[in-house]
C-alpha cells in the first residue's frame, strides 16, 4: 500500500513540463528530467526492495488494475500509469492508456518492417490512401503502416474513423517553415513533417493530425526507399 499512495502522490496528469502526461495520469518522480521513464533499478532503491520484488509488486498491481505499466527495450525502462486516478480525483472519465501512443509520445523508437506485408483483415487496406508525389522518398507500404499504427491509436481514444468504409486519407508534406518554432531540428537529421487529414466521404474534412518522422541513426543509409 506504501508503494501505491507513493504512485498516486507522484502522479503528474496534462502537464507540459512532463513527456506522456497528456496521455493519462503518468507516475513522475520529479528528477527534473521531465521524462517518466524509470528503471527497476531506480525503483528498488526508492522503496528498499530487490529488483525482483518491485517487478513483482508492479506486476500484481498491474493485473490487480491498479495501474498500467509499460515496459519499453534495451535501456528505455519503464513507464507507470495509474488506473482510475481521474475519476477518483477530478470524477471524470478514465482514459484508454496505449503503448504505441506512449512509445510516440517519448520519441521511443518504433520499427517499420523491412518488407512489405499485406494485412488483408485489417481495416486499413479497406480505405483509399491518397499520397502526395511530393513524398517520392517514402514508400507506400510504409505509409500505410504508419496509418495503422495511428489507426490502432486514435481507436482505443474513441476516434472511430478508421472503421469506417467510407473514410479516406491525404498525406502530404508540411513547409519546414511552419515548424521551425516549434520543432527544433536535429542536426544531421533529415526530419520530415507531414499533414493526415481524414476525409468523410468525397471531401468533407473530419479531423487533421501533425506528424513528424526522424529516420534513426542505424537506418540512416536505407532512408530514400522507393
Amino acid at each position: 500500500m506504501d508503494i501505491v499512495l507513493d504512485l498516486w502522490v507522484s502522479a503528474v496528469y496534462n502537464d507540459t513540463q512532463v513527456q506522456g502526461s497528456e496521455v493519462g495520469p503518468v507516475a513522475y518522480f520529479r528528477n527534473g528530467t521531465g521524462n517518466p521513464l524509470v528503471s527497476y533499478t531506480e525503483l528498488s532503491c526508492r522503496w528498499g526492495l530487490s529488483r525482483a520484488t518491485v517487478c513483482r509488486i508492479l506486476k500484481k498491481l498491474d493485473g490487480l488494475g491498479y495501474i498500467s505499466i509499460m515496459s519499453f527495450p534495451g535501456r528505455h525502462g519503464s513507464v507507470i500509469y495509474l488506473q482510475n486516478y481521474l475519476s477518483t480525483m477530478f470524477e471524470i472519465s478514465d482514459v484508454l492508456i496505449d503503448k504505441e501512443e506512449v512509445a510516440m509520445t517519448l520519441n521511443i523508437h518504433l520499427e517499420l518492417p523491412e518488407t512489405a506485408e499485406t494485412e488483408e483483415s485489417h481495416s486499413i487496406s479497406e480505405h483509399e490512401v491518397i499520397v502526395s508525389d511530393a513524398l517520392s522518398s517514402v514508400s507506400k507500404s510504409h505509409i500505410e503502416t504508419i496509418l495503422r499504427k495511428m489507426a490502432d491509436i486514435l481507436s482505443t481514444q474513441g476516434i472511430s474513423c478508421f472503421s469506417c468504409p467510407l473514410s479516406r486519407y491525404k498525406l502530404y508534406p508540411l513547409s519546414d517553415d511552419c515548424w521551425e518554432e516549434l520543432i527544433p531540428r536535429a542536426r544531421g537529421k533529415s526530419t520530415a513533417h507531414f499533414g493526415l487529414t481524414i476525409l468523410c466521404g468525397t471531401n468533407t474534412s473530419i479531423a487533421t493530425f501533425e506528424l513528424t518522422l526522424t529516420p534513426s541513426e542505424e537506418h540512416e543509409n536505407r532512408r530514400n526507399l522507393k
